[in-house]
């Protein structure tokens, strides 16, 4: 989910190589790199993230004895899989605790106000991102598309066009969210009025952004989303409450991940090539359910959407998720929860929720949200 931010780099500088492989882990929906930092053995997670600006944990650049200045510390030498970028300047300000769903510690965020000296490839069939400074313009391909993109003021991030029911609009590439398109909240009541295939409210909150406070989204389906030549019939859109400098329509990893993604940001040019075989997912398989783990490490519902199964099994917004599956759910497994929710061919799940009414289980069979 995601991460915006305010920041600006003090330019990077790499070693020679012209085109250096990075393999990434995909975590969730997040890529995820292995880094090391100046002399230090230890091996940090990083998130690669074009849609966020570029962030250490607090508590690593202290135990690093990183030079710090207000709210920067800077990296002699980042080490991302063997590829040393130098004189690295990150934020410290970005709360690192959204990130415990994953179940994996993350320390950092590469993003693209660190990318912005490199063409970057994103290829997520092999689970590489390729890193090179031949920033020369991309040459044509067939069947891709180009694009001029014009780079967020504070973030850096690229920004392409996009029509969306026969609206023109512009969308930020986001490697940090799930979804296909994220909307600002505000401007919800407008798409109502235009012609969609569902239009569905959150009781509480499934997906929040760092620095706001929402108090529900909504998820839609449209008829068409016209991306460069390509026409994508019935995508569905998140609409929820973003940071007031970032507030614009995001473009996530359910759409980006459809083509192998290379973004010049010397040349501020972009391409986009579809991936044989792939298909964008129109609609969502899910029960519904959104947990939290509360301070003590207990295991809250923090949203639920509405007409899902979660909402028509009575779930409410603070019970008690106990158990799962015959499992005692704790902060240590939730991500095993999170994953059993997530996946496509798990049909129905298994709950134990306690409420002010008392404890009881629950059988949650998914469905179709749309």
């Amino acid at each position: 989910m995601v991460w915006l931010f305010l920041a600006c780099l003090l330019p990077a500088h790499s070693q020679i190589n012209p085109n250096i492989k990075i393999p990434y882990e995909k975590l969730g929906h997040l890529i995820m790199v292995k880094v090391k930092i100046n002399d230090s053995d230890s091996v940090f997670n990083f998130i690669i993230d074009t849609g966020g600006s570029t962030f250490i944990d607090k508590n690593i650049a202290k135990e690093l004895e990183l030079k710090e200045q207000g709210p920067m510390a800077k990296i002699t030498t980042m080490d991302v899989s063997g590829y040393q970028i130098q004189n690295v300047f990150c934020f410290t300000t970005f709360n690192f605790d959204i990130f415990k769903l994953l179940g994996r510690p993350i320390h950092g965020i590469i993003g693209s106000n660190l990318m912005e000296r490199y063409k970057v490839t994103f290829d997520f069939l092999s689970h590489q991102v390729i890193f090179s400074n031949d920033t020369t313009a991309i040459e044509p391909q067939e069947n891709a598309m180009y694009f001029v993109f014009r780079n967020h003021t504070v973030n850096n991030a690229p920004i392409i066009p996009l029509r969306l029911n026969n609206n023109m609009i512009e969308g930020m590439i986001d490697t940090g969210q799930p979804y296909p398109l994220v909307l600002p909240i505000k401007d919800a009541g407008d798409y109502k009025k235009t012609e969609h295939s569902g239009f569905i409210r959150s009781t509480g909150i499934m997906e929040s952004w760092p620095q706001t406070n929402p108090t529900h989204n909504y998820i839609a389906r449209f008829p068409t989303c016209i991306l460069g030549n390509q026409t994508i019939s019935d995508i569905y859109c998140l609409f929820s409450e973003l940071p007031p400098m970032l507030s614009m329509p995001l473009i996530g990893m359910d759409l980006l991940s459809q083509y192998k993604m290379i973004i010049n940001y010397p040349k501020d040019e972009m391409v986009l090539i579809p991936i044989p075989g792939f298909r964008l997912k129109n609609n969502i398989y899910t029960v519904g359910l959104n947990p939290e783990i509360s301070e003590e490490g207990k295991i809250f519902v923090k949203g639920v959407w509405e007409h899902s199964p979660a909402d028509e099994a009575r779930i409410q917004i603070g019970d008690q998720i106990i158990a799962f599956e015959s499992r005692v759910a704790t902060s240590e497994n939730l991500n095993e929860l999170m994953q059993l929710m997530e996946n496509d061919h798990i049909k129905q799940i298994h709950l134990v929720i306690r409420n002010k009414e008392g404890q009881k289980k629950i059988k949650l069979k998914k469905k179709m949200l749309f």
